[in-house]
């Protein structure tokens, strides 16, 4: 299984293929999966690494508190361990504000970013209660029916199928809860970057699933988009919610295919 280890804890990464480095991070309580259609179709010309954060999938759990600082730190380390100096940055949801501050702080490692159903603001203070609450929720009653549907219902659009719904609700259902409270603050605590966006002048391909709103809105990626000095495309996924990579899969590993073409220009 391979595994890295920083800040003595062990983390879980898949590597596939050759050519240009794409880091693609996965969204809270996802995992590394949430990439495979992908890393199937583009692996043949670029190498895609997918990890699993602290605390998802098979990487170890802790009850430190973690910013996304922290996260994104693991990720240097993981391109340290496999001798990669630059990569392509970006994956969904809290990947986006991970990737910006590796382009922020490292602005040598990235060479450019993949932002999906993401945005560089604070947590929207409507929804903040909430998700901590869901988290307190979840930690003293480990995970129940009405939880897994809550995050199902913040994950998947309406046009989701029960199937897709029921494979992922399984996979967490089976997941630790040790340190749920903990991986909800990195996301609900960070700070907004908005005000730097202007600093990071590497291109980026922005996607958003228009059956997202639970979490996150239109509006957000917007403020993202207008901040971001080298958009080079912005596209409205159909048909999808938050996790726009499973649901509609094509849509995604087209646009991601044009835009890593674009780059290798």
């Amino acid at each position: 299984m391979p595994e890295f280890e920083h800040k003595g804890l062990r983390l879980f990464f898949q590597d596939r293929g050759a050519g240009t480095p794409v880091l693609l991070i996965h969204g809270l309580f996802m995992d590394h999966t949430m990439f495979d259609p992908q890393v199937e179709a583009l692996a043949g010309n670029y190498r895609l690494i997918t990890p699993d954060l602290r605390g998802h999938g098979r990487s170890e759990h802790h009850f430190q508190e973690r910013t996304l600082w922290d996260l994104m730190e693991d990720q240097i380390a993981l391109l340290d361990a496999l001798g990669i100096e630059r990569a392509v940055w970006g994956g969904a949801s809290v990947a986006g504000p991970i990737s910006l501050r590796a382009a922020l702080r490292h602005p040598d490692r990235v060479t450019g970013l993949i932002l999906i159903s993401t945005q560089a603001g604070p947590e929207h203070p409507e929804r903040l209660p909430g998700y901590e609450a869901f988290a307190e929720t979840v930690a003293s009653q480990g995970w129940t029916d009405d939880s897994l549907g809550a995050l199902a219902m913040m994950y998947f659009g309406k046009s989701a199928s029960p199937e897709l719904r029921g494979r992922w609700i399984q996979r967490w259902r089976a997941q630790p809860v040790v340190d749920v409270r903990e991986i909800m603050h990195s996301l609900t605590r960070r700070e907004s970057l908005l005000e730097l966006l202007n600093d990071v002048r590497l291109p980026a391909l922005v996607a958003y699933g228009e059956e997202d709103g639970v979490a996150l809105r239109l509006e957000e990626v917007e403020s993202m988009v207008r901040g971001l000095p080298r958009v080079v495309e912005f596209v409205r996924i159909p048909a999808a919610g938050h996790s726009p990579t499973i649901e509609q899969p094509e849509a995604i590993t087209g646009a991601v295919s044009k835009f890593l073409g674009a780059l290798s220009v």
